[in-house]
């Protein structure tokens, strides 16, 4: 039925339906353009960019209220107000759509339906099946990933994981945006997607920092979330990575993982 509606010059909607979940895939162009899932633990697209960090709630509230007033693109709108960068826009949002797609595509008990509709869609972040579906090209691989040193890496997180409160940890490079490694997690939050996500904020608070006239290393980053402690921390070692743990607020002492997460570093062999 998707190939169908995307071989549609007229494009359209693909309406997914079981007996726990729905979905709609939207086709523009002969290109997916939006893919939704509705179901127990689901979360749009600006949810999960608000969860990860990339935005603040306030933001979203505020370009979504733009987007109504103006009929303009939600994705769009935060590109052009300088909010996320186009091209780690481009790169969240196909992960997204990519989960969301997929989840659909696995349903055993789904019955779907294509409507063939002309749309107008003012947005250019669309995408092509090769680009969505498992069987894509898989991104190169860091070098660091090939070499011995993975063994210390994945020792490293998971005393980082040990940490109290922590749920999530990873070791990624802020010049690539790759995760070389990672341990928790769970289906509502992708550590390598943040990751990738927060080395835009590595990267901007370097660039302040240079602007600045600051000659100083960064020891740690903190995001305060409602219910969550994002710490990031740049090794002294290795320039561009960096350690990134998502700790429960409930139950972190925040003090104490600055701490363990330096002493995760100390040990960490890259």
């Amino acid at each position: 039925m998707l190939h169908e509606a995307l071989e549609s010059k007229l494009g359209g909607e693909v309406v997914v339906r079981s007996t726990t979940v729905s979905g709609r895939i939207f086709v523009v162009a002969r290109k997916v353009a939006w893919a939704v899932l509705n179901g127990p633990g689901a979360l749009n697209f600006s949810s999960v960019l608000i969860r990860d960090g990339v935005v603040s709630r306030e933001d979203v509230e505020q370009v979504v209220a733009e987007c109504r007033q103006n009929g303009g693109n939600f994705c769009e709108t935060l590109v052009a107000w300088g909010l996320v960068p186009r091209d780690t826009m481009r790169d969240l949002l196909r992960r997204h759509m990519s989960e969301q797609l997929e989840a659909l595509l696995s349903l055993t008990d789904a019955q779907a339906l294509f409507v063939p509709q002309p749309r107008t869609y003012s947005s250019q972040l669309t995408y092509g099946l090769d680009e969505l579906i498992s069987a894509a090209p898989k991104p190169p691989t860091h070098p660091l990933v090939e070499s011995n040193v993975m063994a210390n890496v994945k020792q490293s997180l998971e005393e980082t994981l040990k940490i109290e409160g922590a749920f999530a940890a990873c070791l990624a490079d802020s010049k690539s945006g790759m995760c070389l490694g990672s341990v928790g997690g769970n289906p509502a939050f992708n550590i390598e997607t943040a990751a990738a996500a927060n080395t835009e904020v590595v990267r901007a608070k370097m660039k302040a920092m240079q602007l600045l006239g600051i000659k100083d290393r960064i020891e740690d980053i903190l995001i305060t979330l409602g219910e969550q402690y994002h710490l990031i921390r740049p090794l002294s070692s290795k320039d561009g990575l960096f350690l990134y743990v998502a700790l429960h607020r409930s139950s972190a002492n925040l003090a104490m993982a600055r701490f363990k997460l330096s002493e995760v570093e100390k040990s960490l062999q890259v």
